[in-house]
């Protein structure tokens, strides 16, 4: 009998990405952004005082730099995936472009390796103009995924709206209003005891 499937975002799930690229940027922009006040991420022009497109450049920068491949991994994340990896079938669904596909992958067999039975990039976040982005919503149909787990809400309204409950991990940036279908969990811990008693 096949494993069931479970969607797992990458960055601020697995990768504690915004804690490293805040102290990349901060050393190559001379910001002093700090993690906790992280709570408009995507408002470029507020929070990094820049412009979308120069803001992908920037991250493209990090995806590719040394700071990237030292980033932590989240805490709890390597036991709750071991753990969880030997009764489902684990796969990333990332906004990252395809473009980041190598250092992604490097980074993961570094941390999970083995763990991870499937990796989709949506291309969502800084792809390239020849690119299409896809929503998670159709990537957790496509790979019948029971669950995501997403620290986007915006990703995650989309996708408890098309039937897949999804587990948001708490952090500054997706602080608002319950919605119907996502279920918030404040540790990798509560992640796991969710997806045993409702899966």
């Amino acid at each position: 009998m096949p494993k069931k499937v479970i969607a797992v975002d990458f960055d601020d799930v697995v990768m504690h990405f915004n804690a490293g690229f805040l102290d990349f940027h901060n050393r190559l922009f001379g910001t002093s952004l700090v993690y906790e006040n992280l709570t408009r991420y995507d408002d470029w022009e507020v929070v990094y005082g820049c412009d979308k497109d120069t803001m992908a450049e920037r991250a493209h920068s990090f995806y590719h730099s040394p700071e990237h491949m030292l980033a932590s991994p989240v805490s709890g994340a390597v036991e709750a995936i071991r753990l969880l990896s030997e009764t489902y079938s684990l796969q990333i669904v990332t906004s990252r472009p395809d473009s980041t596909r190598p250092p992604t992958l490097k980074w993961l067999d570094n941390h999970f390796p083995r763990l991870f039975h499937n990796f989709h990039f949506t291309n969502i976040y800084a792809g390239t103009l020849d690119t299409k982005p896809k929503a998670k919503s159709e990537v957790c149909r496509e790979i019948g995924a029971i669950v995501l787990i997403d620290d986007a809400m915006k990703h995650a309204r989309d996708v408890a709206d098309s039937g897949v409950p999804v587990l948001l991990p708490d952090r500054p940036w997706n602080q608002g209003p319950d919605h119907k279908g996502v279920h918030r969990v404040h540790s990798w811990e509560e992640t796991v005891n969710w997806i045993r008693d409702n899966t």
